[in-house]
């Protein structure tokens, strides 16, 4: 019985039965690791958390490194979200933490991969997998991925799900807090003090009521008010308050942040230290494909150089709405969909 099951249903279970929540990805790495060599590869342990839990980047190829640079690396990652959520399968589709986002896309990858190199054993050496931890948190896998040795692809597949639709963009990310302050006083008398929550509430309309840039193709810019604190007591003006809004973009990072600059006009301190990326726009198929956005943050912006990439590809089998969410689930029929489009186009590209 091989280490990891060759049929995408099952592999995808066998993976889902592994609570890899990040910061836990030590067993599953090693799980792969050891079958990917089984299977013939070449598998390189990149070590990026120095904590002693074996939470490493795999790469793995079919020529030892420093021989080739494959020209098409297939990319996941290997951790989820908390909590872990018991896996079932029904006739129709797979349930559980991680099915969809993004083991049942790990899955997806691996059979593809084995498949290329027995139907196609001459692009075999041009064929790598590279599977990263940390996505979820902080993107240390993708960014020491960077670092490998004969790691230079000109096509990059990124799995992760995105309804079988090969996204045109993948939106980027934008946080800001605002802080706003008032004068602390009765709040029975209305001139004897200032509340920082009235204010704070005025700025987040005028932020909700902004036409946000839209575009046809690239979709909406849009954003959440995810956080919103302030206040010392019922009867009292807020003497502080505070908001943060996550913005998702589609035009560009420094284009936002002066519209937002604008709106604000000096009404409250902004604090752009938690960071954002500029939206990345991504390659079609060079065939007729379904077409959609991803209104989610990967590891693709933390890719040092995607934008000279010949081609950088992002999808995957089931739909990031439910990636989260108690009920995550994945179509058993878009897994074996999923595979044979990673197939197509792999060998499409390789033989430009």
């Amino acid at each position: 019985m091989p280490i990891l099951a060759d049929d995408v249903v099952d592999l995808t279970m066998q993976l889902c039965a592994i609570d890899s929540v990040s910061g836990n990805e030590g067993e599953i790495v090693n799980l792969v690791a050891r079958g990917l060599e089984e299977n013939g590869w070449n598998v390189h342990r990149q070590q990026v958390y120095n904590d002693g839990k074996g939470r490493d980047n795999i790469y793995a190829t079919r020529v030892p490194l420093g021989d080739h640079v494959p020209r098409l690396v297939f990319n996941s990652h290997f951790d989820t979200v908390p909590p872990l959520i018991p896996l079932r399968r029904t006739e129709e589709a797979l349930f559980g933490r991680g099915v969809n986002e993004a083991k049942g896309q790990l899955a997806c990858l691996i059979i593809a991969a084995n498949r290329l190199i027995i139907d196609r054993p001459d692009i075999a050496k041009d064929v790598a997998l590279l599977f990263v931890v940390g996505e979820e948190i902080d993107h240390a896998g993708m960014i020491a991925a960077n670092d490998l040795p004969s790691y230079g692809p000109e096509f990059l597949i990124v799995g992760e799900p995105t309804e079988m639709k090969y996204a045109a963009i993948q939106k980027g990310a934008l946080k800001v807090k605002l802080s706003v302050t008032g004068k602390a006083g009765h709040s029975g008398y209305p001139h004897g003090g200032e509340s920082a929550i009235h204010k704070l509430i005025a700025i987040l309309d005028d932020i909700m009521k902004y036409e946000w840039p839209r575009d046809p193709h690239h979709g909406d810019t849009t954003f959440n008010i995810g956080t919103i604190s302030g206040g010392q007591a019922l009867n009292a003006w807020a003497a502080k308050a505070e908001a943060g809004i996550f913005f998702r973009v589609t035009t560009t990072y420094e284009d936002l942040k002066h519209r937002i600059e604008e709106i604000v006009g000096g009404r409250a301190e902004l604090d752009w230290s938690l960071g954002g990326n500029n939206p990345v726009k991504l390659t079609l198929p060079p065939y007729e494909s379904p077409v959609g956005q991803a209104s989610f943050n990967t590891d693709l912006p933390y890719f040092r150089g995607v934008e000279k990439l010949k081609g950088a590809f992002l999808y995957g089998a089931g739909t990031i709405t439910k990636a989260f969410g108690p009920d995550e689930f994945v179509p058993i029929e878009e897994l074996r969909e999923c595979v044979d489009n990673h197939v197509k186009l792999a060998k499409t590209l390789l033989e430009q």
